[in-house]
């Protein structure tokens, strides 16, 4: 794979982060509205890209950030990203929200991209992810989640969203990573 179109696809994975920053301008209900029809044109362009035919600049975008593995079929990552951007926006009080947005959107970009380029270690129950990434998933997660939680928070929440996206999930790391850090995150309170 060529790097050049992978830190493409992490340039746009991070950039998720905005969603931050459109929440708070626009409202979550109309940002999530928003997200689900941005989601709906892209899954028609899904369907007319395997029917051999284009989306304006959609389909030009998926064909360029499209990894070899998923460029012959649906693909699905994009919308499992969005799918777990709305459930961490609206599913987590505010500013847990928030946080569990910054692991999925700035955590997992670091980890791919780093776990890519300069990952060794493979680990044993995931031969897809290397202890390099993970550890750059944890450290970028850490410093983004402090913006918005305390720092017991935004430790656990990291620790939980590199592991969950340590594991073998496939596609729908988009969805377990921030459900899994905005869980833990939202019920540390009652421990403490």
């Amino acid at each position: 794979m060529r790097t050049g179109m992978e830190a493409g696809r992490k340039l746009i994975h991070i950039s998720g982060i905005s969603t931050i920053v459109l929440a708070e301008l626009l409202g979550k209900t109309f940002l999530s509205s928003a997200v689900l029809i941005i989601t709906a044109f892209f899954l028609i362009s899904e369907y007319l890209r395997l029917q051999g035919k284009a989306f304006p600049v959609v389909t030009e975008i998926t064909r360029m950030a499209a990894r070899e593995d998923e460029a012959a079929d649906w693909v699905l990552r994009p919308v499992f990203y969005a799918v777990g951007i709305i459930i961490a926006m609206n599913l987590f009080p505010q500013p847990v929200n928030y946080a569990a947005i910054a692991i999925l959107t700035v955590g997992d970009g670091f980890a791919s991209f780093v776990g890519t380029r300069f990952g060794r270690h493979r680990f044993p129950y995931n031969h897809d992810k290397t202890l390099e990434g993970s550890i750059s998933f944890f450290l970028a997660s850490f410093f983004s989640t402090l913006i918005f939680v305390s720092p017991p928070a935004a430790l656990l929440g990291s620790m939980v969203g590199a592991f969950t996206e340590s594991l073998p999930t496939g596609s729908s790391e988009n969805v377990v990573v921030p459900a899994a850090a905005g869980l833990c995150m939202s019920i540390l309170p009652l421990f403490m």
